[in-house]
């Protein structure tokens, strides 16, 4: 598994299981991962259990999993200095259509959990 990986335009999602808890295999090497690429203390992220999805991308399934800020405010510097960057949703609209897709199941999966 490898974390930051670059969709191709033809990827598309293959299925998405969204609730209940879907991720039963352990992550922590891939938070980790992702902690020390985005220059984040141990413990930043926490894995969303209720999201997984299998991406066809070329030839090689992607499985995309779900991660959250543990803190209250997003590490906008800490992003800024991997060259990345927090977008409105409005802004989403030029992504391609996979990463719409992700985007939208990743909304319904954090709507819903706000919403209980």
């Amino acid at each position: 598994m490898k974390p930051f990986v670059s969709l191709v335009a033809e990827s598309r999602v293959l299925e998405s299981h969204v609730g209940g808890e879907q991720v039963k295999v352990d992550v922590s090497d891939l938070l980790a991962d992702a902690e020390q690429r985005l220059g984040m203390e141990s413990g930043s992220l926490v894995i969303d259990r209720e999201f997984d999805v299998a991406i066809a991308d070329a030839d090689t399934p992607i499985q995309v999993y779900l991660a959250r800020f543990t803190a209250t405010d997003p590490p906008q510097e800490q992003l800024a200095e991997q060259s990345g960057k927090f977008i409105a949703l409005t802004e989403a609209r030029r992504l391609p259509p996979t990463e719409l897709e992700l985007l939208r199941l990743a909304y319904t999966t954090v709507m819903d959990d706000l919403s209980r």
